[in-house]
């Protein structure tokens, strides 16, 4: 045991999981270091309908609050415009400002001052895409009604003091009025039903995609090799050919059956809500699904016995990066960086335009479809010309071996000449010897 020990491949299992929890530590701490210290980006629009001069105050008391630095504002001018981008997943939700808010306010501040019956505050509409998930949509409603609720107390402050100027009373209804002269409504766009799952179910069957193409990678191999072990006893082992063959077909074998899981419990016995056909989406999962198989099995062979090394960064840094739980936009430069070339973030975006905005190519069904085949393509390019690599060795081996077999059966027959050589009765001499008969029977 000392010897043991003593060698430096014992301790190496130790120390490289030491190093990688160091690593995992660094991605996860980071991804929750809080909304308030990563926000960059958002993306927010706002609707300026108004015909009147209050709609211009609420962007510019936006540009000096905010000063671009954690949002993301797009400034569009009718509410349809801002309606398709909600519904295209191009933002997280939408302030519209109505087209009479500024006649609205104008009736409200005539009210206050004259003190002639009971007015209605101006309104502001909040439009949310609920479909980004709750943590993208928290943000999005916290921020608009944070802006709308500014501006109701920064117009209810000029008017209190223009009120004190002129020493006007106000009666108790007009009061309330005062404190709150605009009012805002919140809408979901996508109109989904409640069993949204607070809009994690993309995330989660991307996870699952993701961990299947890990796990069942490193399964199907090492019970392929213990298989082929058992056979080698019995004397007729499986070239390497055939058992990357054999681990292709059941690697697809296994996203088929995984995804029709997945699709039986998620929408069969959960009740998940979805805005497309579950044919689509299950073809999607099934195309996930082989990817991330035929992804780990290309880091596998290029990599041998380091493959498992670089399979869980791939993995667990997908996950945070991917935007599933946590949105982009507070995320870390890092984590952001990484979602642009690794695979779950596109399994995400591609399953969440599936799942909630009705497979529109505009929501990221485009991108997603365009780098996982990415990915698909060039993984199993690499395990074809892995086989074929395997194949061609093979094949000179085999030549070798014929080689050999002619090398001994050439040289089994230059030894039987040997005897006649050494002037022993053999088969040269009694050539040598038919001449002679030749002749006597020609006399």
């Amino acid at each position: 045991m000392k010897r043991l020990f003593k060698m430096s491949s014992t301790w190496f299992p130790i120390w490289c999981i030491l190093i990688l929890m160091l690593i995992m530590v660094g991605v996860y701490i980071p991804a929750f270091g809080g909304a308030n210290k990563n926000l960059t980006d958002v993306p927010l629009i706002i609707v300026n309908e108004d015909k009147g001069k209050a709609g211009d105050r609420i962007l510019l008391n936006l540009i000096k609050t905010q000063n671009g630095n954690s949002f993301k504002w797009d400034v569009v001018k009718t509410k349809e415009k801002a309606l398709n981008d909600l519904k295209n997943n191009q933002a997280y939700g939408a302030l519209v400002i109505p087209a009479d808010y500024s006649k609205q306010l104008s009736k409200v501040h005539d009210l206050l001052i004259s003190g002639n019956g009971v007015g209605k505050p101006a309104k502001l509409d909040i439009l949310l895409n609920e479909g980004v998930g709750q943590s993208a949509s928290m943000i999005a409603s916290n921020t608009l009604q944070t802006v709308a609720s500014a501006t109701s107390n920064g117009i209810s402050g000029h008017f209190k003091s223009e009120l004190n100027e002129k020493g006007i009373t106000l009666s108790p209804m007009n009061a309330s009025l005062l404190d709150r002269p605009v009012q805002f409504t919140m809408k979901n766009v996508l109109g989904l039903p409640v069993n949204l799952n607070k809009g994690m179910t993309p995330f989660v069957m991307s996870i699952i995609a993701s961990i299947t193409g890990l796990v069942g990678t490193n399964m199907i191999r090492g019970y392929l090799e213990k298989s082929n072990g058992i056979l080698r006893k019995k004397g007729y082992p499986l070239p390497e050919s055939q058992i990357l063959q054999s681990a292709l077909l059941l690697a697809i074998l296994l996203a088929f059956c995984g995804s029709l899981i997945l699709q039986i419990s998620v929408f069969g016995f959960f009740g998940s809500v979805h805005a497309s056909s579950i044919w689509y989406i299950f073809l999607f999962s099934l195309f996930c699904c082989l990817t991330m198989l035929f992804l780990f099995k290309a880091v596998a062979l290029l990599l041998g016995g380091w493959g498992i090394l670089v399979m869980f960064p791939i993995n667990f840094m997908g996950i945070f990066s991917s935007g599933g739980a946590i949105p982009l936009s507070t995320l870390p430069t890092v984590h952001r960086f990484f979602s642009l070339i690794l695979p779950t973030r596109y399994m995400v975006d591609g399953m969440r335009a599936l799942l909630y905005y009705q497979g529109r190519m505009e929501a990221g069904l485009r991108e997603a479809l365009g780098a996982l085949s990415i990915y698909f393509v060039v993984s199993l390019a690499l395990i074809f010309a892995f086989i074929s690599f395997a194949q061609k060795r093979e094949k000179q081996h085999i030549a070798a071996k014929k080689e050999e077999k002619v090398g001994i059966l050439v040289d089994n027959g230059f030894h039987y000449l040997l005897p006649a050589e050494q002037g022993e009765p053999g088969s040269s001499q009694q050539v040598k010897q038919d001449p002679k008969n030749t002749s006597k029977n020609d006399e």
